[in-house]
Formats: C-alpha cells, structure tokens, sequence
C-alpha cells in the first residue's frame, strides 16, 4: 500500500487521522441487517383460545420486534413472539406480520393468517359441561357424509386446534366433500375444560364423543353417514365408538352412535398391556389418569378390572365397524397397542377381516402421521379417504393385501387377499397386468414356476356392483 501526503490544515490531518485509526482498527465489525429464518405461520383456534405467533431472525444485535394485525401497528407487541387475546369469529381471516429491526435497516416478514371456524354446541354433559365441535364445511350444497374428529392429550389435555396437524386433516376432509367436525370433551385430571365439574374419567369421555357421534348423524347437514378419525388418545375414542355396542352412563345408546368406519391414529387400546416398550411409562401414565386409577404396572385386581373394561379390545366383536390402524414403529404410544387390537379382530373375524393395520417406519405419533407416505405416492392421507369412500358408498375395500412370495423353481406360489365391501364381491388376478384366465377366488394358486417367472407382479381387482378397487403388485421371488 502506497501513502501520500499533501499539506492540510492542522484540522484535516486529525480528521484524516482519526479515519484511519477506524478503518484499520481490530474491532470494527461489520453490521448485518436483520434477516428472517423462521416466518410466522397460519393459525386455526376455536372461539376463546388464543393463537400465538412466532418468528425468528438474524442480524446484528439489538434486534426490535413490532407486530401488526391487518397491517396496524399493536400498541405493546415488540418481542418475538406475540399471543392474542381470546379470539371471536370477528378474528376470522385477520392477518398478522411482524417488522424486525436493527440499526441497519428493517424487514417485514409474510403474513400469517388467523383461522376461527365456527363453533357450536353439540350438547352437555350430565354435569352441565357444555361441549362444542368447530365446524369446518365443505362447499357447495349440503346435506354431506360426516367426520368427526377427535383430538389427543393422553386424556388429560389438549383441545380441537391444540394441534394443527388435525385442523389440516379436518381442511383436508372438507375438500374432499365432508363436513368436519372437530369436537371438545371432557377431560380427566388434572385437565378440565369450560363448565366442566366432573372427574372426566373413564367412562365419561367415551360418553361424551356418543354424544356427538349421535349428535352428527341427526344434524340436518349430514346425510346419515358418519366417520370418525382420532389421534392418540382421540383414536382409543375412535376405537371405542367401533367397538362398542353396550350402554356406558346415561343416556342408553343405540345403533347411532356408531360411525360406519373409523380411522385410528396411534391409539392406545389395552389399557393392561404393559410389555416393555420405551416409553410404557408414558403410556402407563396416560391410561391410569383416564381410568382414575393409581400409576403404577402392578395394579390391584380391582383396578385391573377398571383398566380392562375400559380397553377398546375389551369390546371387539364381530359387531365392530370397519377401521383403519395406523401406528409407527417407534410411535409414542407402544406397537404393542396396535398389535393387540389387530389379534382381537382376528379372533372376532377370522378369515374376514374388517379392517387394515398399518405400521409404518420411524416414530411419528397420531396426526402427524396424516401425511407420512404408506408405499410409492400414496400417504395415511391418500388411504384414509379411499377408506370412507368405500364404506360409505358400500364399494370393495382391501383389507389384506397380497403379500409377496418367494418359492424353489418347481413349486407352486399362493396369493391372498381379504376384502370388504356390498356383496357380492368378485376377483380378478392378474399377472404383470394382464388378466390372468380363471383366477377369479379370493386367492390364486400359481402353476408350478420356472426361472422365467422370477420378478412377476400379481395384482387383484376385487369388484361389485358399486365399484371396483386393484390391490398392490406382489412379488414372485423364484430361485
């Protein structure tokens, strides 16, 4: 670097002087200016709660913070995150953003929209508890096939929007042409809910959501059909309203509150099941708190008599409504869940199954399995509504798909599968796509196999005179 001097006046030397020292000072430090990394995002919550946005930035310390409703200013929100007060149907689609500043400059982030379905009262409990379902209605026309949507909490917490997983599932369910109804019941301790006194425990729970199953199905909106889906300790309830055919409290129960199917996210369903799992304490905990009993894997004969009772398996029988089982191999609620309601429609069905179990990999719990992918494209989402056409409209559902087979060159290859739908049903099989002539039974049995069958795909369509459905591609291993 060359320097050169002139003469100044003595002011100008120190001038000079003085921007020197900064610009080959050590501890200047260069100044970003603000950047977002986490927007805030849409928020759903029912009349009385509150919603809370969140945003996170970058950029040269101190940052400001100033949040915005419909683009005015909020007199007092200037940190990062920002709670409303109770929300009304007038907050329905209002809008919110936030400014972050520093000393070199400002940035606003996208707006983030705040959802307040309608609420509605769906009846009251023999306390007095009044209970509500938000309302999410599909357009066009009505009257339509309902769903009820029942959230989790291990039965102690959580409310119809404490989970946006579920509100995008009740969005999804209205675009396919359903009305969706979230529903609020009663809590055991120490969780309560508005105008509630009771305990909440076992069976009042269960009472409350045959309340609103009934409810659904004699509102003019729906056109008598009724499913039901349930997350975690909502899908123990979804379990239950399949299962269940007895009287619970008051009042007695019929045929009504009964869905015609139910999809049943990571639901706990043997309440006396306590293998090791890593987290049987949490299910333990869960299960004990709704059935008010103590906490604990040695429960006394008495209590032991409660926990069963209130087990949906305890109720399996060959009256249980179609269900769909979802759960995840390392899921919060043990396998072992799963495993047992599946054993408990086998001995009530045998080789008529009514149902589908699915496990899938990973550790995704109850709603957040909704958009986790089953096999190819096709997610919990895709099969979930492909399962309530076909029980609503009665067209073939497959049950159990075919599985692939491995066999010597030489032998014969046996396929299967189980179905359910309005009789009568009828079978195609197919191999690498094409008809295959005279496999029309509920299982095929291949002719002897050679090298050259090594790598076929076989296929059902199981038909009737509502609709048809074609199973998943098997496998024919041959060495």
């Amino acid at each position: 670097m060359k320097i050169y001097l002139k003469k100044f006046v003595s002011g100008q030397v120190t001038l000079i002087s003085a921007l020197a020292c900064f610009a080959f000072s050590p501890t200047a430090q260069a100044v970003d200016p603000p950047v977002i990394t986490v927007q805030p995002i849409d928020k759903t919550e029912t009349e009385g709660e509150t919603a809370n946005y969140m945003v996170t930035a970058s950029g040269t310390e101190p940052l400001s913070y100033q949040w915005r409703k419909n683009g005015l200013d909020i007199v007092g929100a200037i940190s990062s995150s920002y709670t409303t007060r109770k929300v009304t149907l007038a907050d329905d689609g209002s809008v919110f953003s936030v400014v972050v500043s520093n000393i070199a400059g400002s940035v606003t982030s996208v707006d983030a929209t705040l959802t307040v379905p309608p609420n509605e009262i769906y009846g009251y409990a023999p306390d007095g508890t009044p209970l509500h379902w938000d309302v999410y209605t599909p357009s066009g026309a009505g009257p339509w096939p309902v769903v009820l949507l029942i959230h989790g909490g291990g039965f102690t917490g959580g409310s119809s929007t404490s989970n946006q997983e579920s509100v995008a599932c009740a969005r999804d369910m209205t675009a396919a042409g359903y009305l969706a109804l979230s529903i609020a019941y009663r809590l055991a301790p120490p969780g309560r809910i508005d105008g509630q006194t009771s305990t909440g425990c076992a069976p009042q729970q269960y009472d409350d959501i045959k309340m609103a199953a009934r409810a659904a199905r004699a509102d003019p909106r729906c056109t008598g059909k009724l499913g039901v889906i349930g997350g975690s300790s909502g899908g123990t309830h979804a379990a239950w309203l399949a299962v269940d055919h007895l009287a619970t409290e008051t009042p007695p129960w019929s045929s009504e509150d009964r869905p015609d199917g139910a999809v049943c996210l990571s639901g706990p369903y043997n309440f006396t099941d306590y293998r090791p799992n890593h987290n049987l304490d949490g299910f333990v905990s869960n299960v004990t708190s709704y059935c008010c009993v103590p906490d604990t894997t040695d429960p006394t004969e008495e209590d032991r008599a409660i926990l069963d009772a209130n087990s949906p398996v305890s109720r399996v029988d060959v009256m249980a409504r179609p269900m769909l089982l979802v759960n995840s191999q390392h899921d919060f609620t043990p396998i072992e869940q799963q495993e047992d309601m599946v054993a408990a429609l086998d001995a009530a069905f045998g080789n008529e199954p009514n149902y589908e179990g699915i496990t899938l990999s990973g550790n995704d719990h109850a709603w957040a399995l909704w958009p986790v992918t089953i096999s190819g494209t096709e997610t919990v989402k895709d099969r979930s509504l492909a399962f309530f056409v076909a029980i609503f409209s009665g067209s073939p559902w497959i049950t159990t798909q075919p599985a692939d087979t491995t066999v010597a060159v030489g032998r014969t290859a046996k396929f299967r599968v189980a179905a359910t739908g309005s009789a009568p049903l009828s079978y195609q099989w197919r191999k690498n796509g094409l008809n295959i002539t005279g496999a029309t039974r509920r299982s095929y049995t291949t002719p002897p196999t050679t090298a050259a069958d090594n790598g076929s795909l076989f296929s059902v369509v199981v038909s009737n005179g509502i609709g048809s459905v074609t199973s998943n591609n098997a496998t024919l291993t041959v060495h």
